[in-house]
């Protein structure tokens, strides 16, 4: 998630010292009509390093699977609830 941010001198608004760990909502009329959030410095570096783990952890790592790495993929899906820890019985099912 790129997150353009800009920046606003603080003369030209008017918001409460935030506090590490609290979000302020700042709404318009109503709770349902939240026109922006405040936020501790420290909250959203945090916020866009997650932001940034969750976006690398999704992109693909540079690599095919090979075949064997398929095959492995494949039986682990299909046995939902089964855990196989036993080195026998993993070279068994993928056949070496």
């Amino acid at each position: 998630m790129d997150l353009k941010t800009v920046s606003v001198q603080g003369n030209d608004v008017r918001v409460p010292k935030p506090e590490v760990g609290t979000a302020y909502l700042v709404e318009r009329y109503s709770a349902e009509s939240v026109k922006a959030v405040i936020l501790h410095p420290d909250d959203f570096a945090e916020l866009q390093s997650r932001a940034q783990m969750l976006e690398d952890a999704a992109r693909p790592a540079g690599f095919e699977l090979t075949e064997l790495g398929a095959k492995a993929h494949r039986i682990a899906e299909s046995r939902e609830g089964e855990t196989v820890e036993d080195e026998a019985a993993v070279r068994s099912l993928l056949g070496l």
